[in-house]
């Protein structure tokens, strides 16, 4: 069984992948357009397969998956699984969700004073949910996932109580 849940890149990575896609693109399409083909072939080859890269990363997802009773995190694209991760779960009995909040540091001139008032505020931050498993002592923590969105974490929680022994707290 798997649950697919959100995309595998955060908003930062997400926006600095698109902007290289879009230059590797127009590098592509430039060297296409060129008078003499030939000569850029190899190159062009290279481009193509880093746009490919590129975009098939862009529609990455993470979710969970169940595979003989075991919980795995797992990347996928397009419903496929390109890679899991096991998490030991025997150790553990139930598993409860933290908030906090994921944010970009944008402050490029913390130092100088006079550029406070021009520097915009780039700052962009969201909300995150980790789900964490906790041992019976309460003394051990492991790190499951980690999710932006709300409607995501129920899901996950759904997932988790239905597909596993862990309770959640």
């Amino acid at each position: 069984m798997k649950i697919i849940l959100e995309r595998k890149l955060d908003f930062k990575q997400f926006q600095n992948l698109i902007i290289l896609t879009f230059i590797t693109v127009m590098v592509f399409l430039g060297m296409l357009n060129s008078v003499d083909f030939k000569s850029y072939y190899s190159i062009e080859i290279v481009f193509l397969f880093l746009i490919l890269i590129f975009i098939s990363i862009l529609f990455t997802k993470k979710g969970l998956l169940i595979e003989n009773r075991e919980l795995y995190t797992a990347t996928f694209l397009f419903g496929f699984v390109l890679r899991k991760t096991l998490i030991l779960t025997e150790d553990f009995k139930q598993f409860y969700i933290r908030t906090g909040k994921l944010s970009t540091n944008y402050n490029y001139s913390s130092d100088i004073e006079e550029f406070h008032n021009w520097e915009p505020n780039l700052n962009h931050s969201v909300t995150s949910f980790t789900l964490l498993m906790f041992d019976e002592n309460k003394s051990i923590n492991k790190k499951i996932l980690r999710l932006t969105k709300p409607e995501k974490v129920k899901l996950a929680i759904d997932f988790i109580v239905r597909n596993t022994h862990l309770e959640k707290y």
